[in-house]
């Protein structure tokens, strides 16, 4: 939930939307942005491709419009503003009451869950973020006594959720994984987040690719490889490659939009989503007698407008066919053959 051009335009979220997700018990997300303003850019990053993603602390008042109850700050970005940055996030959960996981001022806070209680169920969110992938770039480690974000260490994942399974009634892992802009999952992560699903895991909620990805269902447990982007807006850019916030809005009509991030860049730029990344998943688990997993896709509309949507049937084959992918030969038999179908319809 980078602020974007939200601070530049009235509203950002249908009613229809914004009431669904306030019926909900328990709500969580992924924070992919560290929160601060006036606040230096990450050297290490500055001095790369300048891959900057924050929000001013003005901004933090969407996650408490929307009523979230956690949230997974364990993703390549969170410490975009650097550790007075993380810290910075960190303070205003906490003073607005909302619990978090994935990062924090050292390894004990970032490596424990976020635990919290509905209804007698004790449930307990542990969050990872993969480091070392060419697909996430630099993300710093939280030390002994330094702040950072929780890595995906697998042997340190599976022993975390065993030693949950005795102490809470549902255990849910979210690991920021994969590569962006796909709709297949990377093997890898097939295969840790079946490891997971064995150790005790109830549900595997991925993110980062920017895309939806197709759901698992493996021994009976909901594997969500990544939901999309939800609150992710289109934003400023400015030299060579930072996020930015114009004082001036008056002229904010005169600058050029581009698709991705171009690097570096010589001028003012706006970041405007491929089609495809404009379409997220919400997900809903229902936990008691009868478990139920419900998802209803969202779209962000050109004007930054998030409502129910339908997908376009080109992204529904291209689920389709990634989903296929994932399980037995015969099944990838037919994958091949809606790709074929797929190029024969251009979609």
């Amino acid at each position: 939930m980078p602020g974007g051009c939200l601070p530049y335009q009235a509203g950002y979220i249908d009613e229809e939307l914004s009431l669904y997700i306030k019926s909900f018990d328990i709500r969580i997300g992924t924070l992919e942005a560290a929160i601060g303003t006036g606040y230096e850019f990450d050297p290490v990053k500055m001095a790369g491709r300048q891959n900057i993603i924050y929000a001013r602390d003005e901004d933090f008042k969407r996650i408490k419009e929307l009523g979230f109850n956690v949230i997974s700050l364990a993703n390549n970005h969170i410490m975009d503003l650097g550790e007075s940055g993380l810290i910075n996030t960190i303070n205003h959960l906490k003073e607005s009451g909302i619990l978090f996981c994935g990062a924090g001022i050292n390894e004990d806070e970032a490596s424990a869950p976020a635990v919290i209680e509905k209804a007698g169920v004790r449930i307990a969110i542990f969050a990872y973020c993969v480091s070392g992938s060419p697909w996430l770039g630099y993300v710093k480690a939280a030390g002994r006594s330094e702040p950072g974000v929780n890595i995906l260490v697998l042997d340190k994942v599976l022993n975390d959720i065993r030693r949950a399974r005795s102490l809470y009634d549902r255990v849910i892992v979210m690991p920021h994984w994969g590569k962006e802009y796909t709709f297949s999952p990377l093997k890898e992560s097939v295969i840790m987040a079946k490891q997971m699903i064995d150790a005790g895991a109830d549900a595997v909620i991925g993110s980062h690719t920017h895309q939806i990805q197709p759901q698992l269902r493996y021994k009976g447990k909901p594997v969500f490889f990544s939901l999309g982007n939800f609150l992710f807006p289109d934003f400023y850019m400015y030299p060579p490659r930072p996020i930015w916030y114009p004082d001036d809005a008056s002229t904010l009509s005169e600058i050029e939009d581009v698709v991705g991030y171009p690097f570096p860049i010589d001028k003012p730029l706006r970041q405007v989503w491929n089609q495809v990344s404009r379409y997220g998943l919400v997900v809903e688990f229902e936990f008691g007698a009868q478990e139920r997993v419900t998802k209803r896709y969202v779209h962000l509309s050109n004007n930054n407008q998030l409502s129910f949507s339908r997908i376009p049937l080109g992204i529904r084959i291209s689920l389709l066919e990634s989903w296929l992918d994932l399980g037995k030969p015969i099944h990838k038999f037919y994958a091949r053959a809606i790709r074929k179908i797929r190029r024969m319809l251009k979609l």
